[in-house]
């Protein structure tokens, strides 16, 4: 049976990986053929293998045929719909979950932002709202947050905002379902017991699983100490709410003296109470997971039979992924199962440690017990984490010390305390909250420290061809027999991983990424021994920049610490936005700017051309701006020639004809073997005379998906194409990464989103 259901969950792993898509009548072929083989016993491996791909793509190829059409993406809708889950304030921003009361052109599930709306939309609320939406589609970078596979496994199927207006108005308020109901009195109960938002937001997450209101810094805290999984209802809280009502049933049916079949009747009230608090957490896949194994569990008591606990989780994890294959991608679903398998293997080698004896004995045994299972947790999900995550949480082991056992005895007791007395104010309901309140304080303390520390954050570089096998190194840790000979040289893959940087370009050759920052610039250039930045990517309305979300983790992922110089090549702020978000991560030797920037207190000089350095054989010239000219906006904009031997790359930022023509006439510009184009493809730049002079065999244009402009005009795509040039562009093919070297010119040519296409990613069209 355990290996049926490893099967079955394997076949939609390897769904996960496919290009191609398939058709949903091919899909729902190849379910009944696979479930037609294995009613057949014969090669029932290769068909639970070929059922388990079936159902992941056959759920996955539904979750696409539902999204926006095409022909509607960024049409103004005015439509009515309801708000089906919490809104989260971002900034100045409300995002929200929406689905359409009787509209076909809006799919069931939208992720829209209202930017600095004139009311709080809350939870079951009924809208009507002009909206402008699109595909859902997300950034393409390496070694950054996959957003467009987060809007996947949420099963998102379009995104947009509110457009900002008078037709906007609320139809009807408090118009949800019973659960959302007790969820949202919850919320406001937890407000009044917490001494802090923060608090308050830990409660609501582990009372009710709402963690809407957790910011993105407590988020960080709990990602580098390995906490996060405390702010997920899994089997601690189901387990926890299952034997309460099972103690309380079983006495009950004591005190009224029906003792035939009272067990299998407090056993049924166990369940029930986990399965009901499981649906008011919003039954998140941990939560699914407990619930299951729950249940396979209380059968087997009930019908007095043996099981063993691995066929259990087996069994829990394969009814997960026939009732929702794509979970199978969340980090939850497979978070929550090793570190349940981790447990389980743990207690199987080490069943005959018991603590017994005097007091102290016992304790010292229960901490020693702690400590080895944090160890083995922290081994044994190690691969997983560096896989999801990058990143390795050693401060883990010393913080889950002291809070995993604060939060089973104190937080979650209390919390569920509260949680069951719901609808009241009184003495008992509110005291529980507010002990659990208190010690949610105690522990973030305790979080906010460690995460403070200068080695908290410890991020694993890229990993590239057989540093995969170093990945699974630390987990040989728990699973080779103790006396095993060599056993702890898989500590040697922790350092190797920590050590793992990736190789950097001989002398001669630059690496070149060209960002995918949506309307923005953000290149990043590195020579064997030195790393240029040129311009940083747009900052948002509420105060945010992209460098936060994905110049910073680029740069973490290829261990850059130190920017020797950084070019921001005007003031325009696609092009600016980003410098304090760089300035906090790295070290930067020297700021060169085209214009002032807003940011008065960062001492920088100012490009010109003429100015040039040398780097590990590659030469830095600036062709523009003319020192004398006074140039503002987008003609003051720096241009950077790299060239190594004969080969030669160009940086525009946003010049425009003025200054291509001065740049010809100055420098006697030349063909080069690749250029980023001016202005995103405007049509106030690439001139002809300009392409004619670059001439290069790669142009890339570095522009937003579906941008307001326009940008690249067909016009300025059709004159570099016409010059022999291969255009690639940001916005359909991600970031677009390069070597260029003296001795070979152009090579190791790589577009992002081409490299990840999946048949769930958005084209590359």
């Amino acid at each position: 049976m355990i290996r049926a259901c490893l099967l079955m969950i394997a076949g939609g792993y390897a769904a996960q990986l496919s290009r191609l898509p398939l058709s949903s009548d091919l899909c729902k072929l190849l379910l009944v053929a696979s479930i037609l083989a294995v009613a057949g016993r014969r090669s029932r491996y290769p068909a639970f293998l070929c059922l388990g791909f079936a159902l992941f793509m056959q759920s996955g190829q539904e979750i696409v045929d539902g999204r926006l059409e095409v022909r509607l993406a960024n049409d103004s809708m005015l439509t009515q719909v309801r708000i089906v889950d919490f809104p989260k304030t971002t900034g100045s921003a409300v995002v929200m979950l929406v689905a359409p009361l009787d509209d076909h052109r809006i799919p069931a599930r939208t992720r829209v932002s209202w930017y600095e709306p004139p009311l709080e939309p809350a939870i079951g609320d009924v809208w009507q709202f002009e909206l402008r939406l699109r595909r859902p589609r997300g950034l393409s970078n390496p070694g950054v947050f996959d957003v467009e596979a987060w809007l996947f496994r949420q099963k998102i199927q379009a995104t947009g905002y509110v457009v900002n207006g008078k037709r906007n108005r609320r139809l009807q308020t408090d118009s949800e379902s019973a659960i959302d109901s007790y969820r949202r009195e919850f919320l406001a109960r937890a407000d009044r017991a917490a001494g802090s938002a923060d608090a308050a937001a830990v409660l609501a997450a582990v009372g009710v699983g709402a963690r809407h209101r957790i910011s993105r810094t407590q988020w960080h805290d709990y990602a580098v100490t390995g906490t996060s999984h405390l702010m997920a209802i899994s089997g601690l809280h189901i387990g926890l709410a299952a034997t309460v009502a099972f103690v309380f049933a079983r006495t009950l049916l004591g005190l009224l003296r029906i003792t035939r079949s009272a067990q299998v009747l407090a056993i049924v009230v166990g369940v029930v109470v986990a399965a009901a608090y499981a649906g008011v957490s919003g039954l998140g896949v941990p939560a699914q997971r407990a619930s299951l194994m729950l249940l396979v569990a209380a059968c087997a008591i009930a019908r007095r039979r043996n099981i063993d606990p691995f066929a259990a989780i087996a069994v829990a994890a394969l009814g997960i992924f026939i009732l929702d294959p794509v979970s199978t991608m969340t980090p939850g679903f497979n978070l929550s199962f090793a570190a349940v398998v981790v447990l389980l293997w743990l207690a199987r080698i080490r069943k005959n440690v018991v603590a017994t004896g005097r007091f102290l004995r016992r304790a010292g045994k229960t901490v020693q017990q702690l400590f080895t299972m944090q160890v083995f947790l922290l081994f044994g999900l190690m691969p997983l984490t560096v896989i999801l995550f990058h990143r390795i949480a050693f401060l883990a082991l010393p913080v889950n010390l002291v809070a995993v056992p604060l939060f089973s005895i104190v937080t979650v007791p209390f919390t569920l305390a509260g949680l069951a007395v719901g609808g009241s104010d009184g003495m008992f309901g509110q005291g529980a909250l507010r002990v659990a309140a208190t010690s949610v304080e105690w522990l973030l303390a305790l979080i906010e420290r460690a995460a403070r520390l200068p080695f908290a954050d410890t991020t694993v570089a890229e990993i590239q061809g057989f540093g995969w096998l170093v990945v699974f190194m630390p987990s040989l840790l728990i699973l080779l027999p103790r006396r095993w000979p060599g056993r702890r040289l898989a500590l040697l893959g922790v350092v190797a991983l920590l050590l793992q940087s990736p190789a950097p370009p001989g002398k001669g050759c630059v690496d070149v990424h060209v960002l995918d920052v949506g309307q923005g610039l953000a290149t990043v250039l590195q020579t064997e021994r030195s790393t240029v930045m040129f311009d940083t990517g747009a900052s948002y309305r509420d105060g945010g920049a992209v460098a936060e979300h994905v110049i910073v983790p680029f740069l973490k992922s290829k261990r850059i610490t130190r920017i020797d110089r950084l070019v921001v090549s005007h003031a325009d702020i696609d092009h600016s936005g980003g410098v304090r978000a760089i300035r906090e991560y790295a070290q930067i030797g020297m700021l060169i700017v085209g214009e002032s920037l807003r940011e008065t207190n960062l001492a920088a000089s100012t490009c010109a051309a003429g100015q040039g350095w040398q780097a590990d054989g590659v030469s830095f010239r600036m062709l523009h701006p003319d020192p004398v000219a006074t140039r503002e906006g987008n003609d003051s904009s720096c241009v950077l020639l790299l060239e190594t031997g004969p080969h030669a790359l160009l940086l525009t930022g946003d010049i425009e004809a003025a200054a291509e023509r001065e740049i010809i006439a100055r420098a006697g510009l030349s063909a080069v073997d690749v250029v980023v184009v001016p202005h995103h493809g405007s049509l106030t730049s690439s001139t002809e005379a300009f392409v004619d002079a670059v001439s290069p065999q790669l142009a890339i244009v570095s522009a937003g998906f579906g941008n307001r402009w326009g940008f690249p005009k067909e016009q300025v795509l059709l004159r570099w194409q016409a010059v022999g040039a291969e255009v690639l562009g940001t916005a359909t093919a991600g970031a677009v990464s390069l070597r260029l070297c003296r001795a070979g010119g152009l090579q190791a040519l790589r577009s992002d989103r081409y490299e990840r296409r999946r048949f769930w990613r958005e084209s590359t069209d």
